[in-house]
């Protein structure tokens, strides 16, 4: 399987529509740290107009850990809007860790269900494995990203079932506070399937973390710092 640049192939195509009558076209990134030492940056792409849009995911750990954990990680993805919800048509994710590396595609119908996961090296099959019937509605990473960053009603009111290509998870926001332009978030992270029994235990299975958003439209808002309770400490991630 050849990797190829999804995201301009996906950006050339969108059409003249746009979002609050201009095209959005943004580049962000994000500093990770963990227990107060430096974790990685996430750098993202997005793209969007009425009816369609584009994303670009892109993290580099730090290079204080490079020497034990030597990864990096780029996603895309692309879709359409209906009814003001993203649905994906193509999915792109390549990972290194080492020497090794995987890249993995997915593609999804018209309703945006994923129905085909590709990856080389192929997947090896596990007994704790979900179908593609399991998680139906689910959303790739990459568009879960940029439907932080898509108009919506409510900052803090979001609910998204989001599929890698092998594990399913939830991600959950309520209101906690704040004010309409830098409204506070609740947030809850689960594992829902593809996960070994024993991440699958109530302590390990569901993770709280607090999201703190910046209005920049009337009906936009962009996660500006994100904090999370771990064994380490905790992990924050920052818009630089």
């Amino acid at each position: 399987m050849k990797r190829h640049h999804l995201f301009a192939a996906l950006l050339a195509l969108l059409p003249t529509a746009t979002v609050a009558n201009e095209p959005v076209a943004e580049s962000l990134s994000y500093r990770a740290y963990i227990g107060g030492l430096p974790l990685g940056t996430l750098k993202l792409k997005i793209a969007m107009d009425a009816d369609a849009y584009a994303t670009e995911a892109r993290f580099d750990i730090a290079s204080l850990l490079r020497w034990v954990l030597d990864t990096d990680a780029r996603a895309s993805s692309g879709g359409t809007f209906a009814d003001g919800t993203m649905v994906p048509n193509a999915f792109d994710y390549w990972v290194r860790d080492g020497e090794k590396e995987r890249n993995t595609e997915m593609t999804f119908d018209a309703e945006g269900n994923a129905t085909e996961v590709l990856a080389a090296p192929a997947f090896r099959k596990r007994s704790y494995d979900v179908t593609l019937d399991d998680v139906r509605g689910a959303i790739d990473p990459a568009t879960a990203v940029a439907m932080l960053s898509a108009p919506r009603d409510s900052a803090c009111d979001v609910s998204m079932k989001i599929f890698d290509g092998r594990k399913l998870h939830r991600v959950t926001m309520v209101p906690s506070g704040g004010t309409v332009e830098e409204p506070k978030c609740a947030g809850r992270y689960e594992r829902l399937g593809g996960f070994k029994e024993k991440y699958m235990t109530p302590e390990r299975r569901s993770y709280v973390f607090d999201a703190e958003l910046k209005q920049i439209a009337p009906d936009r808002w962009r996660p500006v710092r994100v904090t999370a309770k771990t064994q380490f400490g905790n992990a924050i991630a920052l818009l630089k």
